[in-house]
């Protein structure tokens, strides 16, 4: 009997040696392509959605590429920080402020508020590549009119003009000074993040986007 249960957990181990680590998110959602970025892509959203609401939307004025890439890291960020063990020290006010962000985004931007997060993820972030591409009927083909009002170029303009975000400006800064506060106060799992353990993660010229263990790839 004990030679067995030895057996399964060498043959168990053997198969998680086999098993690849999860490739890592697209750049674009963690805010750039330093490998640094990409090692803690959670850290380079927070940072990144920051920087981009950081003045409520007069910065995201007529900049739909940038709007649509800042909508869905706050996306990202109700998914991950939820599910991750390694930013557990971040505060359940936090976690709540960012749900109202992304209440308020979908509302300015026509989101379907009982969209899938991961499909609205997806759609936004293949709509900001097309874009940044300059391929507007691509970028138009991203927003379905079902989950987007009044979806494709219409929606592009809408993104061009998302009024004022305060919601999403003091939810983003809140995250960046609990994100200081856990840096200077050692509150890491382990000693530092772990937070994409169990991370399925594609990225497909169709726009895909990350997934945390249990919810589905991207």
């Amino acid at each position: 009997m004990r030679r067995a249960l030895a057996l399964l957990v060498l043959l168990g181990g053997c198969a998680e040696m086999r098993t690849p680590p999860p490739p890592p998110p697209p750049a674009d959602l963690a805010g750039g392509n330093q490998p640094g970025q990409l090692a803690d892509p959670l850290r380079a959203a927070i940072l990144a959605s920051a920087v981009a609401f950081a003045d409520a939307w007069v910065g995201l004025a007529d900049k739909p590429e940038a709007v649509a890439r800042a909508a869905a890291q706050v996306e990202y960020l109700n998914l991950a920080l939820t599910s991750s063990d390694g930013y557990a020290a971040m505060p359940r006010t936090t976690l709540l402020s960012l749900g109202l962000a992304r209440e308020e985004l979908r509302a300015a931007l026509g989101i379907n508020e009982a969209a899938d997060p991961q499909q609205v993820m997806r759609a936004l972030l293949a709509a900001a590549r097309a874009l940044r591409a300059n391929q507007p009927e691509r970028a138009a083909a991203a927003l379905p009119a079902g989950m987007f009002r009044p979806g494709g170029a219409a929606s592009i303009r809408r993104f061009a003009e998302p009024g004022p975000l305060p919601q999403a400006a003091a939810a983003t800064n809140l995250a960046q000074q609990d994100l200081s506060r856990m840096d200077t106060n050692r509150l890491w799992l382990q000693g530092r993040p772990q937070d994409l353990v169990g991370m399925e993660i594609g990225n497909s010229p169709g726009g895909s986007a990350p997934g945390m263990g249990a919810l589905s790839g991207f």
